[in-house]
């Protein structure tokens, strides 16, 4: 069964991941930015490349994916396995196809970030300015597009921050863990200590408060940066680092008070709900 890791894009998806990698590391394991065939943690992108083309998908028609969505998740779920899922589409359906459903899916994990700092995020990693930005992510016509090959197709549908956030939280199919970026930063124990618990009780992972600790440390973000910086990541996009900062509250430096003023006026409701405004 699947356990979402779901996110908008530059959100934390990845700083989630690396952490549950560094807690599930098996003795003798060695941790690092990509994924190897001896990982005992193989978290995959969804849907990606291999499944596509093993699913015969025309990439040209996003309806075509979504028809796939659940067939491909059914054959992720063939191993009787517990499949740690990474998603930036919305929790959403297209015609009558639905993301995913209960047969597929034990749980979520969904990490929500302050827009204004992801709009910071996101401008760099796809090297675009600000105002550009802002016309994705206010869009509900935003699609994901690979990050890397040399097909370029409508790979996940997000919309709007504010739409993609409200899609999975209030998704009742499965019990959702929803957790702020900002919390993860600022509280690091209390925050990664709930996600353990999370899948305690959806998964029956063990509480280990040995492993937790070092997972926090080894995943620090200036140690995901140094190891960006030697050995070089596949996810970097087209900005300098993938790991770029890993603060919060840039946006007060970096975006005009007109942008800042549109990203405050279109997410207001989320943003007040969060504790964001």
């Amino acid at each position: 069964m699947i356990v979402w890791l779901a996110s908008y894009p530059k959100s934390g998806n990845t700083w989630l991941r690396m952490f549950l990698k560094s807690y599930f590391l098996k003795p003798g394991e060695k941790f690092s930015l990509e994924g190897s065939i001896l990982d005992s943690f193989k978290p995959q992108g969804f849907p990606d490349q291999e499944l596509l083309d093993k699913f015969k998908v025309d990439y040209n028609k996003f309806d075509e994916i979504a028809k796939n969505w659940e067939a491909m998740q059914d054959y992720i779920n063939l191993n009787k396995k517990t499949n740690f899922v990474k998603t930036h589409n919305a929790m959403c359906s297209i015609n009558s196809y639905h993301f995913t459903s209960q047969r597929n899916t034990k749980g979520a994990i969904y990490i929500v970030r302050d827009p204004r700092d992801v709009l910071i995020s996101l401008s760099h990693h796809m090297d675009l300015k600000h105002d550009k930005s802002f016309e994705h992510f206010s869009s509900s016509y935003n699609f994901e597009y690979p990050s890397s090959g040399n097909r370029r197709f409508k790979k996940a549908l997000m919309g709007t921050w504010s739409e993609h956030y409200k899609s999975w939280k209030n998704y009742k199919s499965c019990k959702t863990l929803v957790v702020k970026y900002e919390d993860m930063l600022l509280d690091g124990y209390s925050t990664f200590s709930k996600i353990i618990n999370y899948l305690k009780e959806i998964d029956a992972a063990e509480f280990d408060e040995k492993k937790l600790k070092k997972a926090i440390k080894q995943t620090q973000f200036e140690e995901l940066q140094k190891m960006e910086k030697n050995d070089g990541f596949s996810e970097k996009g087209r900005g300098e680092l993938f790991f770029r900062k890993g603060k919060t509250g840039a946006w007060k430096e970096e975006l005009s008070v007109d942008l800042i003023k549109k990203i405050e006026t279109i997410f207001k409701d989320e943003m007040i709900e969060l504790g964001y405004l």
